[in-house]
């Protein structure tokens, strides 16, 4: 029972690393649009904010994501949540522009002031798939079990 404790206390830690840094991500590619900085970087700041929260929902959900590529990482959270289809596809789109963290085929290819916009509103649509009340509960059981 206490090795089982430390196991999820171990992947609830990672979460809570993952999803403090994706919100921290996500501030500062709004502030890098706010100062009117290229929307690449804004772009690219995003991205990872985007692959945190990923990252996030899936060690929230006691899964290991095998790859950081958009697809594999959607792969990942589709086992453990339900993702809306356009955001899913979405998503999934983003490997077309930014093949990141592929192993046999990686690029990093220029997106578009559009892609900027859209990737700010698929943070915002991810972190609405956090359940808050789960988070909540996990945070006071641990707290009670230390």
């Amino acid at each position: 029972m206490r090795l089982e404790f430390i196991e999820n206390r171990s992947k609830f830690d990672e979460f809570e690393t993952e999803y403090r840094d994706s919100k921290a991500y996500l501030r500062r590619a709004r502030q890098f649009q706010a100062e009117s900085q290229n929307h690449e970087l804004v772009f690219n700041v995003a991205s990872l904010a985007l692959e945190r929260y990923l990252v996030a929902l899936s060690y929230l959900h006691d899964m290991e994501p095998y790859n950081h590529n958009y697809t594999c990482l959607m792969d990942t959270v589709e086992m453990v949540i339900e993702v809306p289809e356009e955001l899913n596809k979405d998503i999934r789109s983003l490997d077309e522009i930014f093949g990141i963290c592929s192993i046999d085929d990686y690029y990093h290819g220029e997106p578009k002031e559009s892609d900027t916009d859209r990737i700010l509103l698929m943070c915002d649509a991810v972190e609405e798939l956090f359940d808050q009340e789960k988070i909540a509960a996990i945070r006071e059981s641990l707290r009670v079990n230390t």
